[in-house]
């Protein structure tokens, strides 16, 4: 797989990590989904198997509502299981020593460190993130778009950085979902992610990357936003 194909990659997986629309409805009525992830697993035959979830029957009106319904459940704010997709609750709050705040170490909240870094980071690559998602810029979809947009302008030192950095959660978030009792659809998307982090973090060690100097969290930043046009996330 070349960086172009991973950047694709990184823009459907974050794409169903946001609520499903008609289109994604479509291609998973199409069969589309399963196919084009099928592709990207090729180094790991083994795990073929997780990608039944992507394969639906009935109209794309029915898998649209299905999928609907499953995503407000799982993770919606106002009812259901309200599984969070952002890195920030999954961690401590923070982990600066001289923070007097009662929760600083404790889970659940948001704008913890990892989102302060990361909005850091969108500042200096010229990336904005929509007004929505100002607090939760952490969110998984806003993560695999910005790695997607590594693979376009970053360099490998800096993707393996970020993959370190950023998406060391993913465990804990599937972990939620088994408890949940997630949709199949869900569970092959987050198996897939999963894969997807797991093999490029092999990759990127077989191959030397990654050795840095100094502190590790100022290494994304010094780079793609150089060369690289203003990108808005969502």
């Amino acid at each position: 797989m070349e960086n172009q194909e991973r950047e694709s990659f990184c823009q459907v997986l974050a794409t169903l990590c946001f609520p499903p629309d008609q289109e994604v409805a479509e291609q998973a009525r199409q069969g589309s989904l399963h196919a084009f992830s099928r592709t990207m697993i090729l180094a790991d035959k083994g795990k073929e198997a997780s990608l039944e979830g992507f394969l639906m029957n009935g109209s794309a009106q029915a898998i649209l509502s299905d999928l609907g319904e499953s995503y407000r459940r799982l993770f919606s704010d106002v009812e259901g299981e309200r599984i969070s997709l952002v890195e920030s609750c999954y961690k401590p709050w923070t982990r600066d020593p001289h923070c007097t705040v009662p929760f600083a170490s404790e889970k659940g909240f948001l704008m913890g460190d990892s989102a302060l870094h990361l909005m850091e980071i969108y500042r200096r690559c010229d990336v904005e993130v929509a007004e929505e998602f100002r607090n939760t810029p952490d969110h998984l979809g806003l993560e695999l778009q910005f790695l997607s947009y590594l693979y376009r302008w970053g360099s490998d030192d800096q993707i393996k950085t970020f993959i370190g950095d950023h998406l060391d959660w993913l465990d804990l978030l599937r972990f939620e979902l088994d408890r949940a009792g997630t949709h199949p659809f869900y569970t092959s998307l987050f198996d897939l992610i999963a894969l997807f982090i797991d093999q490029e973090r092999k990759r990127l060690e077989g191959e030397g990357y990654g050795e840095k100097d100094g502190d590790s969290r100022n290494s994304v930043c010094d780079g793609p936003g150089r060369d690289a046009p203003l990108c808005r996330v969502l």
